[in-house]
């Protein structure tokens, strides 16, 4: 799941002494966030239409 790899570049990041590394590590943790909050875009999307449908039937 992308929010436990998330999570870990945030532990990565608290153990990183070089401000390029923390950086890194927080930036691969929101890219991780970002995928997360597109598939439960998607999820909810498809719920939706799912709703519509079978209101329609």
């Amino acid at each position: 799941m992308s929010t436990s790899t998330a999570e870990t570049y945030l532990s990565n990041a608290r153990q990183q002494t070089s401000q390029r590394d923390i950086n890194v590590s927080l930036l691969n943790a929101i890219n991780e966030l970002t995928k997360e909050v597109k598939r439960l875009e998607e999820d909810i999307r498809r719920v939706r239409r799912d709703v519509l449908v079978s209101r329609r039937f």
